[in-house]
């Protein structure tokens, strides 16, 4: 069973309709406040010189969200698990996660099709403080076990990178997982900055093959930063974004043959400035995906964040630049990014993380921009919330993670030179606004849905949701759906368009809830009473009762 939150919204709210309106926050009263030591979260120490990610995701399958933090050569990795109060354990020793070498970035992704979550580590030797010595791999993955431990089974799986084919000016990147063949697995990318990334095609036997160069996404002496991940042009295959440092931007459309096709340029999304952490989702609720991008303002004449807006039709992909226009075209120097809803109105916030050791930008303060809802440009409450730190932040993702139906923000950051800390932010915004989080499960080896959209209509307003594993600066969100439903008191249609195709429809779903949707077991309600009008329609999945 998946625990409800502490205190229902209606709760806190009242049941008097007539003064629900009252309930939903009002624009500028967002609040954020930092609790993690007081939740449970020790010392952290972000690995030199460009940053570390964290990565979120319900790894024991117990309902509440746990995460993994990447550290520093010499300072044991973290396992936060979520004991279920709003507070954490560490227990990476325990479950076999306390690696000690220099670890960068890290993603869950059910690598074996076994229906639980493995573990992904990567690290580098970038910079002289450490050396590129051989016989060190820079490339682990771990095996989740029965009893939540974990394996390193690199070696088995064909994954490791020994540490002699790096070089100290080659950076680690991002980590992203789809299936990009359609067979069911997840195939994994790795990002190197100032290299060739690697591209894992998985065998679906429990190893991968590096099929980097030979499917046309190898691209040495580029700073590739973050992947991410989605079917940018609706053909059913799964293409993949990647943010580049001193170079154009490349959006690589899957062939259906094993290889890709960078269609950045046509598509406009090519800008060749320092683009770093990525973010994704539909901020102006028109259907489709739209794309931020931080930057180093002004690093470049004219340089700054890019918000993408994705004017695309149906016979070609097209986006149009409109960070500055919209005001959220200057942080300075950014890092991590995400879109969230924040005050659980419908529309999507913009939070970013930033900073660096230049004295432009060692007190570049964190910014949280609040969405209008009516298409005008974002609001910066950054201090009014207080979101607005002036630590070097660098990976910054939101969820729920006290499952009080808002989502938080988890900040990776350092007080330059000196470490950390690791930031959980409680998002204590007004309460009232109702909610739902979805979470897509589907059978076979891509349980997590990774991939899919889901899509409701609620209040008069149609809404959208990708399903990623990898995302904003060397970080990971859960894979689960949140939306903000305002003071619709019911979801009048919720959407999920699998991985791969095939669509399931669910009508009149209640509010305030954590539903996860499966597909093989849809056609339980109103099976045995007759009342039809809660049934889903299952298109396309095949062998499922929805075919006849």
């Amino acid at each position: 069973m998946v625990p409800t939150p502490r205190t229902s919204i209606s709760a806190r709210c009242g049941l008097v309709v007539l003064f629900l309106a009252l309930c939903v926050p009002a624009r500028g009263t967002l609040q954020f406040v930092e609790v993690g030591a007081a939740r449970g979260i020790g010392a952290y120490s972000m690995a030199p010189l460009m940053g570390g990610g964290v990565a979120v995701e319900d790894y024991d399958e117990d309902g509440d969200l746990d995460f993994f933090v990447a550290n520093r050569e010499g300072v044991a990795d973290q396992l936060y698990r979520n004991l279920g109060n709003g507070h954490f354990e560490e227990i990476a020793a325990q479950a076999g996660l306390a690696e000690t070498g220099r670890s960068r970035s890290a993603l869950w992704f059910d690598y074996d099709g076994d229906g639980d979550l493995d573990l992904a580590v990567a690290g580098d030797c970038y910079g002289t403080l450490i050396s590129c010595v051989p016989g060190v791999n820079l490339l682990h993955l771990y095996r989740q076990e029965a009893d939540h431990t974990f394996t390193d089974v690199s070696a088995a799986a064909g994954v490791v990178e020994d540490a002699a084919g790096f070089l100290i000016n080659q950076h680690r990147g991002g980590l992203g997982a789809a299936d990009l063949d359609g067979d069911g697995f997840l195939d994994l990318y790795v990002a190197l900055w100032n290299g060739a990334s690697r591209l894992y095609h998985n065998l679906g036997n429990g190893s991968f093959e590096e099929v980097g160069a030979a499917s046309g996404v190898a691209t040495p002496g580029l700073g590739h930063w973050q992947p991410l991940f989605a079917d940018w042009n609706h053909d059913g295959r799964m293409d993949f974004f990647v943010s580049i440092d001193f170079g154009p931007n490349q959006l690589w459309i899957n062939q259906g043959d094993g290889t890709f096709v960078d269609v950045a340029p046509a598509a406009g999304v090519d800008t060749a400035w320092n683009e770093m952490g990525v973010a994704v989702g539909d901020y102006d609720n028109d259907g489709d995906l739209d794309l931020y991008c931080t930057n180093v303002e002004e690093r470049s004449p004219g340089e700054h964040n890019v918000l993408f807006r994705n004017d695309s039709t149906s016979s070609a992909l097209h986006f149009t630049e409109v960070a500055n226009q919209l005001g959220v075209g200057t942080t300075l120097w950014g890092w991590g990014a995400t879109f969230f809803d924040a005050d659980r109105d419908g529309d999507l916030e913009l939070a970013v993380t930033n900073g660096f050791t230049a004295p432009a930008y060692v007190h570049d303060p964190s910014r949280l921009f609040e969405n209008p809802g009516d298409g005008g440009p974002f609001l910066d409450v950054s201090a009014a919330s207080g979101f607005n730190d002036t630590y070097w932040g660098s990976s910054l993702v939101a969820a729920d993670l006290d499952r009080d139906g808002d989502l938080d923000l988890l900040q990776t950051t350092k007080q330059h030179p000196d470490p950390g800390p690791l930031r959980l932010l409680e998002n204590q915004s007004p309460a009232g606004a109702h909610y739902l989080v979805v979470r897509p499960r589907q059978g076979g080896a891509n349980r997590r849905a990774i991939g899919a959209v889901v899509r409701i209509q609620a209040g008069g307003r149609q809404q959208m949701r990708l399903i990623t594993a990898g995302t904003s600066f060397l970080g990971q969100e859960p894979a689960e759906a949140f939306f903000g439903l305002g003071s619709a008191s019911e979801v009048d249609r919720l959407t999920i368009e699998w991985p791969g195709g095939g669509t399931t429809t669910r009508f009149q779903v209640g509010v305030d809830q954590i539903l996860t949707v499966t597909a093989e077991a849809l056609f339980a309600d109103g099976f045995e009473t007759g009342d039809l009008s809660r049934w889903p329609v299952t298109i396309g999945q095949a062998g499922l009762p929805g075919d006849r």
